[in-house]
Parts: C-alpha cells; structure tokens; sequence
C-alpha cells in the first residue's frame, strides 16, 4: 500500500496498513477512577502522612504510589487516600497499576486488591474502524480461517514517508468487513479506550505535518493548548534541512500572539528557522551558536504582561524574565520592541 496513513501492530509485527480511520478523533474521556484496598500494611513516608490526613479530613492526595506485594512491585498513578481500618488503607486511583522493576521507597503490603467493580465496557470503550487496510501476517492469517475476533494491537499514526506521528494501544479487534470505500481491502473494528481518544485539533495538526511541513508561516496561531504544544513537537522533530544560525545575523520575532513559553518557542523557531519548523533542544536553554545574534522581539509587552509566574503543579514553564536573562547570558544581542 502506498502512503498509509495508520498502521495496526501486534507485538513488534504490523498486522495492517489502513488508509483512514472513523471514530479515533474525538475529546477524551477520563477513565473511572478505581479503588484498591493496600492490605496487611503499615503505612509510612508520605502514605503514612496520607493517611493521618484522610483520618483527619476524611481524603488526602497522595499522587504516585509504589507498592509491593509477594508477586512484585506495582505503580498507582493519582493516588487518592480514602481511610484506613485495621491493616488495610483504601485508596482511590486514576486507573489501574502497572508492574514496576523497581520503585522509591514502595509501601510493602501483603496484598492489593481491587474493591470497585469492573465499570460495563461501553463505558470504558467505543468502536474504532480503521478504513481500507491491507492485512498482513497473523491477521490476514485469522482473516482467513474465518475466525470472528483477533487479539489486543497497538496502532501506528503515520506521516507521507512513513514518519511516526503518534502510537499508542488500540484494543482488541472485534470485527471485520470488506471496504465499501476502499476496493480490494477491509475495514477493520477496535474496541478502543474512551480514555485515550485524540482530540480533534491535534489530527488538524498532523494533516499539516503529513507531507512534510507547512510553508506557510504562522500555522500555530490556529491551534490552542495541547495542540499548539503538539505543532511545536511535530515542528521541532524535523531538523533535516533547517538553516543553521548565521553568526552576527539579526532575526524578527513577532510577539503578536506569544503569551507563554510554547507560543514562545513557536515563534522564535519560526524567526530563526523558517515556516514549519521548532528551535529543538530544552526550552529556555540556548547554546553557545547564540552567541553574537542580534534578536528584535516585536510586541514584547505582550509576553511581559501575559508570562509571569504562575500557580503550577510539576514543572514550571518560564517567564518572560527568566527568557529575556536565559537569551542575554547566551550571547544573544536583546531588543525588545
């Protein structure tokens, strides 16, 4: 097949090309949260704390959480203290856990159990066909003995010349019909995960990037949040070809539109680079190739009004300070406009 857009695979093995797909582009559902009893524990560090607080408050976040049991170590992810009686702490989490080689300072427990009943699959999944797509291996295979279901396989987005955009679980194949718009090829049903649907906008994005990258400048002022974030990966991911910093050189930063470190990288790639294309490297750090450029950021008040320090759980992104200093230690001659 040429030109695919998205592939199926089982294992490490693709079992089918397909050239569209119906039902993957959609908002997210978050999964239901699920409750565990940790059993046989003694609580201490920051589950310790926890619990004391759940007691007190009557629930405690607690965030990620190790635990170790005879049949090894698991993680739980946004971990929520709901009490404690006994031996055995009831917990809360946002799915469920995943084993672990190792972990920091994991509570040892003599059993995990999960107290929440399952929640009914149309719930937790919807139908996702894969259009057009040529089977291939195991599954052309099972297509072939007649067989009604195939296993779990992951699924691959991909670019004109093959380019991973995105991958991630797709589910268990559940039917399979011939095309009615793709002669010669099938159409293929996964039970996927509400929980991991694409949004809308970011498909957007990839068609931008499909064929290689958009010459037409400015293309990230259409997207907003995690889209905007996601045109700054696909842009800054495709360094094949971009022009090298010319030293002494002066480059125009439109600060129209930058209210914060993303926007920021966006148009700074773009006034460097070209249309299409992201500075790459670690936001906020800028290499000795800086030195002796001369950088004129028009409509510099409006990043100095929008990127201050702001409440923030993890990491922070920059301020419009912290950008300025990071740019002038570099080499980097500043005006701002």
């Amino acid at each position: 097949m040429q030109n695919p857009r998205y592939a199926l695979l089982s294992g490490s093995y693709a079992v089918a090309l397909c050239k569209d797909v119906d039902g993957l582009y959609g908002e997210p559902v978050p999964a239901p949260r699920v409750r565990y009893e940790l059993r046989g524990c003694e609580p201490r560090g920051e589950l310790a704390r926890a619990v004391t607080e759940a007691l007190v408050e009557g629930t405690a976040p607690l965030g990620t959480l190790d635990v170790e049991v005879p049949d090894g170590l698991w993680r739980l992810e946004g971990v929520r203290v709901l009490g404690a009686r006994g031996d055995a702490v009831t917990v809360e989490t946002t799915g469920g856990p995943r084993r672990r080689p190792r972990g920091s300072q994991p509570a040892r427990c003599a059993n995990l159990i999960r107290i929440s009943p399952e929640p009914p699959p149309e719930v937790t999944h919807t139908e996702v066909t894969f259009l057009g797509c040529s089977p291939r291996g195991a599954l052309r295979d099972a297509l072939a003995a007649g067989e009604e279901e195939f296993g779990t396989v992951d699924y691959r987005v991909l670019a004109w010349v093959g380019d991973l955009h995105h991958g991630g679980e797709a589910g268990r194949i559940t039917g399979w019909d011939t095309s009615a718009g793709h002669r010669g090829l099938v159409d293929l049903t996964v039970a996927f995960p509400r929980a991991r649907l694409v949004p809308p906008q970011t498909r957007e994005v990839w068609d931008l990037f499909f064929g290689g990258r958009p010459a037409e400048p400015g293309t990230w002022r259409r997207f907003t949040g995690a889209a905007r974030g996601e045109w700054l990966r696909q842009a800054a991911r495709r360094p094949h070809g971009a022009p090298e910093i010319t030293p002494g050189a002066t480059y125009d930063l439109d600060g129209t539109d930058v209210v914060d470190e993303t926007s920021f990288r966006c148009a700074l790639g773009e006034a460097v680079y070209g249309p299409g294309r992201g500075p790459g490297g670690e936001a906020g750090v800028f290499g000795e190739e800086w030195a002796g450029v001369t950088l004129v950021w028009h409509r510099a008040d409006v990043a100095r009004a929008c990127m201050g320090v702001q409440p923030w759980l993890g990491h922070r992104p920059a301020t419009f300070l912290e950008l300025t200093d990071a740019l002038r230690k570099a080499g980097v001659r500043l005006v701002l406009d």
